[in-house]
């Protein structure tokens, strides 16, 4: 969480007066500076460019209505007026913050509460400031400090609930494959004992399908973990993008014969090869083309890969298009958190994690691009992957990055 917000902010950056007399003016100068200006709080008294004491409105004016006060004070020097002060006036360092100096001036006696301070500092001339302004700052900050508080609570509320709802789906999410491991593994077990093995290869694919499908789950989980702790480490070789789109086509192919959807892909073939994470890069588009069939049932997905030149070099933009479900604003707002889903009814129908379109933005911004989407409810969804032909190492380690 972060500091209050007035333990960043000092007493320079309240408004001053540059009201100046010299330790010569006589008093009635002085009487008639303040009453042309209603808003003085009072002046600084100085001796060439020394500091020799500060005259309070409110105290000034209360010694001139006493007997003799007029005759003293408004025929003398301003100086008769700092010898007759009884303490000296307040002066505060400008590294002072705000909520320090509310406390050291509401510290003086009653009578000086109200009274303007002086703020001093290396070359820095004395600045006269009303103690008023301090305490309108003072209310300033500490509304913006509670609110500043109040919204990082909802966040961390927000953020609470969001991996409560994600560890209740994972209970669900792991316990599915789980189930089908064992109570296959049983059957085989039984089926060996008493000799009836004519069943065995479908259930151990199925074993099979669903140990892949939990250590799926598993490694995403590792990873965000890897990326939040800034350990993942980038392996960046040379591969063919041609063979990579055949490769990443014949992955999603059976995704897409699930729900009965159409599956098209494109390529211009401006790009031949590419330097970086081929890993990182297949389960970021992966991730996007499983969201895509899942979420379109008898629709048509679209894998377009085009080649962009920018001013900063060769980019290849990857664009996954579906017919499907689509999203309302509010779940696009949301939409690349960790352990976020639309909502817990998608979750139950759908299943998944919530983890992949989040690892998949987080592997394109390691790789040096960016992932963004554009959907409306019932209109599809599109996501666009944009990422260097050439990825570059970064300056350090990801597990020095501590």
């Amino acid at each position: 969480m972060n500091p209050p917000a007035t333990q960043d902010v000092t007493v320079l950056d309240l408004p001053f007066f540059d009201a100046q007399v010299s330790d010569v003016t006589l008093g009635s100068e002085v009487a008639r500076l303040l009453e042309q200006n209603h808003s003085l709080p009072g002046v600084i008294v100085m001796n060439k460019k020394r500091f020799r004491g500060m005259v309070s409105r409110n105290q000034f004016f209360q010694r001139l209505g006493r007997p003799f006060g007029i005759e003293i004070y408004s025929s003398r020097a301003i100086t008769a007026f700092l010898d007759s002060l009884p303490a000296p006036p307040l002066v505060v360092p400008a590294e002072t913050t705000i909520q320090n100096a509310a406390i050291i001036c509401l510290a003086r006696p009653a009578e000086n509460v109200y009274d303007p301070f002086v703020v001093s500092g290396k070359d820095l001339p004395p600045r006269l400031v009303d103690f008023l302004a301090l305490i309108v700052k003072q209310t300033e900050l500490l509304t913006a400090a509670q609110i500043e508080a109040h919204a990082q609570r909802a966040a961390a509320i927000s953020a609470s609930n969001a991996k409560s709802d994600f560890l209740a789906n994972m209970s669900h999410e792991l316990r599915t494959p789980l189930t089908a491991i064992i109570g296959y593994s049983e059957i085989l077990i039984e089926d060996v004992k008493a000799g009836q093995i004519d069943g065995a290869v479908p259930r151990l694919e199925s074993i099979a399908k669903s140990g892949l499908h939990l250590l799926e789950m598993i490694n995403g989980i590792l990873d965000l973990a890897k990326i939040e702790a800034r350990k993942m480490d980038l392996f960046l070789t040379t591969f063919s993008l041609p063979d990579f789109i055949l490769e990443i086509t014949a992955l999603a192919l059976p995704l897409m014969k699930k729900n009965d959807n159409e599956f098209k892909v494109t390529s211009d073939h401006a790009v031949v090869e590419m330097h970086s994470d081929e890993a990182k890069l297949r389960q970021s588009l992966t991730n996007l083309l499983g969201n895509a069939a899942k979420f379109t049932s008898r629709g048509r997905v679209t894998l377009d890969v085009q080649k962009e030149t920018r001013a900063d070099g060769d980019w290849v933009v990857f664009q996954v298009s579906d017919t499907g479900i689509g999203m309302s604003e509010e779940q696009m707002g949301r939409l690349f958190e960790s352990f976020y889903q639309a909502d817990s009814s998608i979750s139950r129908r759908y299943g998944g994690t919530g983890l992949g379109l989040s690892l998949s933005k987080q592997f394109c911004e390691m790789l040096g691009g960016n992932l963004t989407a554009k959907s409306a409810l019932d209109q599809g969804t599109t996501f666009t992957m944009k990422v260097p032909v050439r990825s570059k190492e970064p300056a350090g380690n990801a597990s020095d990055l501590r």
